[in-house]
């Protein structure tokens, strides 16, 4: 794992190391990382989450309240406005209100926060490097002292970055190891103490494993949190994908015997059972997994005016570009060419545009100027600018400043 990759992880994870947290901690046990305070301010201000709630449509169940573990009616916090011509329900907030509901105890919760403030979107872009997951950064805002969640388990791993005030937390551990949602059985609830319990100040981090029931509390203060979700993957989510191969298998395709002799129903599922089995030993978990980072969509990345005008790219060599692949690139050559698998298809360039390629894959951000220094004496200067309207062309970087 590369130092760039980590580095998300170990900002947010300080003084704690990166490396020690996921030899130790990750996916085993409950971590609890004293920060300062400020440290993670500037992820999601006051006065940002005062912009957001004002300038995008937020509807419900995006943008909800909720109060001792029961949800608020969205139609007392938003209203709908129809267009008078084309007559579309638009979602407007009810400041009254939401502000009304937020006094009274209730807290607000903003999913996926990450598609509207940049700094949140960097950190889930970065993490989602180092785990090879899905990332998403969901706001918890309160002031009074009711919970907005009662005691319960999330199906994804969680960081918990405490952005402004405090919050109490309380956390059990898993009563059923490893829960699904949905399960076939459901996981108890917690009928022992707490395994930890205390209070989150500003700038402290809290990590919490899949399936470990948790419950946090206000303190009749102002305060904001970020939960950002890992969503790993599980033998449930490589089997669905054995099952979908298992479609080019005659036997598997054929309908079950139902009304066969008790022998002839035998073989059949003997038949099956060799067919799986084969099927596994032709399928390692690295295939799916490949395949499955390989097929990872990316963040919404537009190069406008840029990509609309095909063989048009700024003048300045100042120009910067963002790699867009979500997932770490395994580069292969062969023959004078370099493969490599992302946005859900198999790509072939000349061995020549590694000198752009890996800095792209490893920096994640470039200007134009850097990559120009890196293929010096590879590429000359209108070759890299081709190579990277190419790239523009295709999705795989984009312009984020002139």
């Amino acid at each position: 794992m590369s130092g760039a990759v980590v580095n998300e992880l170990e900002k947010i994870l300080k003084p704690c190391p990166a490396e020690e947290f996921l030899a130790s901690s990750w996916g085993k046990a409950l971590r609890l990382v004293r920060g300062w305070p400020g440290k993670f301010a500037e992820l999601l201000p006051w006065s940002r989450l005062n912009e957001i709630l004002r300038q995008h449509r937020l509807d419900h169940p995006r943008l909800r309240l909720v109060q001792d573990g029961k949800p608020v009616p969205a139609s007392s916090y938003v209203r709908h406005v129809s267009n008078a011509r084309r007559r579309t329900p638009i979602p407007r907030l009810n400041t009254g209100g939401l502000t009304k509901h937020l006094r009274e105890g209730a807290t607000l919760v903003l999913d996926a926060v990450d598609e509207l403030q940049p700094p949140v979107e960097s950190l889930a872009a970065g993490l989602e490097l180092v785990f090879r997951e899905h990332v998403q950064v969901n706001c918890y805002a309160g002031w009074q002292t009711s919970r907005g969640f009662d005691l319960h388990w999330d199906d994804h791993d969680v960081f918990i970055l405490q952005v402004r005030g405090r919050k109490r937390w309380s956390v059990y551990g898993m009563t059923r190891p490893y829960p699904l949602a949905p399960d076939i059985e459901a996981a108890p609830k917690p009928e022992h103490e707490p395994l930890w319990d205390g209070t989150l100040e500003d700038g402290d981090l809290l990590y919490i494993p899949r399936g470990w029931w948790h419950v946090a509390m206000p303190l009749a203060e102002p305060t904001l949190h970020l939960t950002v979700g890992i969503h790993n993957r599980t033998g449930m989510d490589w089997l669905r994908w054995l099952t979908e191969r298992l479609r080019a298998s005659e036997p598997f395709r054929r309908d079950l015997p139902r009304l066969a002799s008790t022998a002839e129903r035998a073989a059949h599922v003997e038949r099956l059972r060799e067919e799986l089995l084969a099927a596994v030993a032709a399928a390692p978990l690295e295939s799916y997994l490949e395949e499955y980072d390989a097929n990872a969509q990316p963040r919404a990345r537009l190069s406008l005016p840029w990509s609309a005008t095909p063989g048009v790219l700024p003048l300045s060599n100042r120009a910067v570009v963002c790699f867009t692949p979500p997932r770490p690139l395994e580069f292969k050559i062969e023959a004078g060419v370099v493969e490599f698998s992302c946005l859900r298809k198999r790509w072939r360039f000349a061995e020549g545009a590694l000198v752009v390629l890996r800095p792209l894959a490893s920096r994640r951000v470039c200007s134009f100027r850097e990559l120009f220094e890196a293929a010096r004496g590879t590429l000359d200067e209108p070759t890299v600018r081709a190579l990277i309207g190419e790239l523009i062309l295709h999705g795989l970087v984009a312009i984020v400043d002139e």
